[in-house]
């Protein structure tokens, strides 16, 4: 088991990034490419490789979260697409080999007593949409070494995203446990991330408390001892996901002390 870091809104640069990690004696960093700062056109993979090697730290990358592969509109789909291989070869060549991403569980219509999503509406066409955009990214990541892995976001336990997950679990596709976005949901993404434990290779780890995750460790409601402990018996890389510098320097502290 390795323990690292995301990137922070408040040190939107690479370099402090990086020291800040080493400060706090982590093994990697999360680059997130919802910031600027951290996606391709800002952040040059030579750079990131030659950091990497200098300073002994490893990298994972974060997709952006808006990525969504099964867009009923083509033209946008295929930028979505287009823009996760260029996320895959820039990793490769970065010397990352995991990547985390999302399923965008689309837009709902509310009506006056349930919400209806689209894409359980029209499941059959989101099923082929999001396989064939997963086949396209696959083939890129496969023959490039890199893993991919997907993240629950709170909509795991919806039927068309449970259902996706089946599929996807058959392919050369992973998974991340984010255990606080599993409890925002009351652990109904527990049960389904656990029938696929043997390919989970990445976890978000941070507590929840009254409503709201991302809360510094052992604060909150959630097992982060068991956590560390599923982490470490499956080797899996953990990202302490707190999303302030104090909320970091506080988590690392306490789980030295465990």
């Amino acid at each position: 088991m390795k323990i690292g870091m995301p990137t922070l809104i408040e040190v939107p640069d690479f370099i402090q990034t990086v020291e800040l990690c080493k400060e706090l004696g982590l093994s990697f960093i999360e680059l997130n490419m919802n910031m600027p700062e951290f996606c391709p056109e800002r952040l040059t993979s030579e750079l990131v490789k030659k950091v990497s090697k200098s300073e002994n730290i490893e990298f994972t990358l974060h997709l952006p979260e808006e990525i969504d592969l099964a867009l009923f509109h083509p033209s946008i789909r295929k930028g979505n697409i287009e823009r996760c291989c260029e996320a895959i070869t820039w990793a490769y060549e970065a010397g990352i080999n995991l990547i985390n991403m999302h399923i965008n569980s689309g837009i709902y219509f509310t009506l006056p007593d349930r919400r209806v999503w689209i894409y359980e509406k029209y499941k059959e066409l989101f099923l082929e949409n999001i396989m064939t955009s997963f086949g396209k990214l696959l083939k890129v990541a496969n023959n490039k070494g890199v893993t991919l892995c997907i993240e629950n976001s709170g909509n795991f336990h919806l039927s068309f995203i449970t259902g996706i997950i089946e599929k996807l679990s058959l392919e050369e596709v992973f998974f991340t446990w984010d255990v606080g976005h599993d409890a925002k949901t009351g652990f109904k993404e527990k049960d389904i991330l656990l029938r696929y434990k043997n390919k989970i290779r990445h976890m978000h780890l941070h507590d929840y408390k009254d409503g709201v995750d991302h809360q510094p460790l052992f604060s909150g409601e959630i097992d982060i001892a068991g956590m560390l402990v599923f982490g470490e018996r499956h080797d899996i890389k953990v990202v302490i996901e707190v999303k302030t510098v104090d909320s970091l320097r506080e988590s690392i502290k306490l789980l030295a002390n465990q």
